[in-house]
């Protein structure tokens, strides 16, 4: 009876062992796939949930049921997607443009000029300049002067591209009378200037919070960088 018992137990709990490991499975599987139920949405009404929709006059609050719960996520997360794929489109139609002004300029002023005072505002953006610690040609094209010290703490390597919230205590806008609130700074990589210098894309709001269109960004800066090194042979 004892001997029984014990393989009862046994197949119990190999059968248990067994779910718990399906079960972990399948929800990695969710996990790693967070689109199944967008590709799969049929199977839904397929699928047990825990409970049903209910008002609580007590709590006034409403209780939806997991199933609901499911699809209005799916539905955040679908048009997340789709304002992604937007902004996407519409920064790439501004990048090309971008691209095809820098591609037709053959001198040093036109070139600064175009980028401090006109793509900006084809971005909406509250600036896009250069940092540097070069003095005489901050002057010379208007561009951003700073230390070298502070220039290196943020660099990083080259061709690096940090998206994020402005740092007040990098002190990059401390000079400029505007208001910017995240950043984009990229490490340019140019023999045009002698040391460290930053590409820097300034906005008032959340732009580069989210890395939205960081690729696009990157080979923008990269362009701006290789008419750096063209000009630097003038």
């Amino acid at each position: 009876m004892k001997i029984l018992f014990k393989i009862s137990n046994e197949i119990i709990l190999t059968k248990m062992l067994k779910k718990k490991l399906k079960d972990e499975q399948i929800i990695n599987f969710l996990l790693e796939n967070k689109d199944f139920f967008l590709k799969n949405s049929k199977i839904l009404n397929q699928l047990k949930f825990p409970f049903n929709e209910i008002n609580s006059e007590e709590s006034n609050t409403k209780i939806i049921s997991f199933k609901d719960w499911i699809i209005k996520n799916l539905k955040s997360f679908q048009k997340d997607i789709i304002e992604n794929a937007e902004h996407n489109f519409l920064t790439q139609k501004k990048i090309h443009n971008a691209i095809l002004q820098i591609l037709k300029i053959y001198n040093k002023e036109e070139f600064f000029m175009i980028m401090r005072n006109h793509l900006h505002l084809d971005f909406e953006l509250e600036l896009i300049n250069i940092v540097t610690s070069d003095l005489e040609l901050s002057k010379e094209y208007n561009l951003i002067y700073k230390r070298k010290e502070l220039i290196d703490a943020i660099y990083g390597v080259k061709n690096q591209l940090i998206m994020d919230a402005v740092d007040k205590q990098m002190e990059l806008y401390t000079d400029i009378d505007l208001k910017i609130y995240s950043n984009a700074i990229f490490s340019l990589n140019t023999k045009f200037f002698n040391d460290s210098s930053l590409l820097i894309f300034g906005s008032n709001n959340k732009q580069f919070l989210n890395n939205k269109a960081y690729d696009l960004l990157f080979f923008l800066s990269k362009v701006i960088q290789e008419k750096l090194n063209q000009l630097s042979n003038e």
